[in-house]
């Protein structure tokens, strides 16, 4: 995901939460990109 510009970390007490950065204002077509970055990298494992 760093190699597509998409930082993704646990957070929180319990690890259950997701932290995406840089900061977006989530919009559809940033769900999209996530998306996009999430299946590539989930295709290499």
């Amino acid at each position: 995901m760093r190699e597509r510009g998409v930082l993704i970390s646990a957070a929180g007490p319990l690890e259950n939460i997701l932290k995406i950065r840089p900061l977006l204002v989530f919009e559809r077509e940033h769900a999209d990109l996530l998306l996009e970055c999430l299946d590539a990298a989930l295709s290499e494992v």
